[in-house]
């Protein structure tokens, strides 16, 4: 059921780009799914750090916050401080995560739990991910797109590595906010596991994406953008 949660905040993680020579816009918007409506925001604080904030009002069924602090450093993203709460029911979930760049560790805390792992170079956040992939997608040749990009990420008290197979062919996607031709990539699993992730980006929109759809093995479920709105 995280995994489905997570899936929610990466459609905003790619919307807020935009192509300049600052990639990243300040924008709220909100998406639609089975499980609620979410509020994604995106602002810069005053000492050039990015906040990327999601909240998911479930009511009584489901209630989840994700934050993550970073920095932008040409085009690439540092992450320095993770925060995660969710509620299903009367079950809650926390877990946070600093990445300490200057001693090369991640100190973290899962429920009760805490530890640390060394911090390898380009590490990437459980949000910051997908938002590196965004910016990444951005500058591909598009006369010759690679079978796949990986990138190494924290989760969970480990650095993992993450694989997304990206399809050649073009597919037309229906959402609240127009139709468009769209880029379907999918994230690799190891062989036997069921579950799947496929996002789909829009050339037109300057690739963000604008459907996801998540299957954890236990749950299916369908993502898309809703309206998105840049701040000043």
């Amino acid at each position: 059921m995280i995994k489905i949660f997570l899936a929610l905040s990466l459609i905003l993680n790619y919307s807020f780009l935009r192509a300049s020579d600052n990639p990243l816009k300040q924008s709220i918007a909100t998406l639609e799914s089975s499980v609620g409506e979410m509020t994604v925001e995106m602002i810069q604080l005053e000492d050039g750090k990015w906040k990327l904030r999601s909240n998911l009002d479930g009511g009584r069924v489901v209630k989840r916050e994700e934050i993550e602090y970073f920095y932008l450093d040409d085009n690439f993203i540092r992450p320095i401080e993770y925060i995660f709460f969710q509620r299903i029911l009367f079950k809650k979930y926390n877990s946070s995560a600093t990445f300490n760049w200057d001693e090369n560790e991640v100190n973290y805390v899962e429920k009760k739990e805490k530890g640390s792992v060394p911090l390898e170079e380009a590490v990437l956040g459980p949000s910051s991910a997908q938002l590196q992939l965004r910016l990444d997608f951005r500058k591909i040749d598009l006369s010759n797109i690679p079978k796949s990009i990986k990138y190494k990420v924290f989760w969970k008290g480990s650095i993992k590595e993450r694989i997304f197979d990206i399809q050649e062919n073009q597919e037309m996607i229906k959402t609240p906010i127009g139709d468009y031709l769209t880029y379907k990539v999918s994230r690799r699993y190891e062989s036997g596991d069921s579950k799947s992730q496929v996002f789909w980006l829009a050339p037109d929109l300057d690739f963000s994406v604008i459907k996801i759809f998540n299957d954890d093995g236990r749950r299916e479920i369908e993502i898309t953008m809703k309206s998105l709105k840049e701040m000043d």
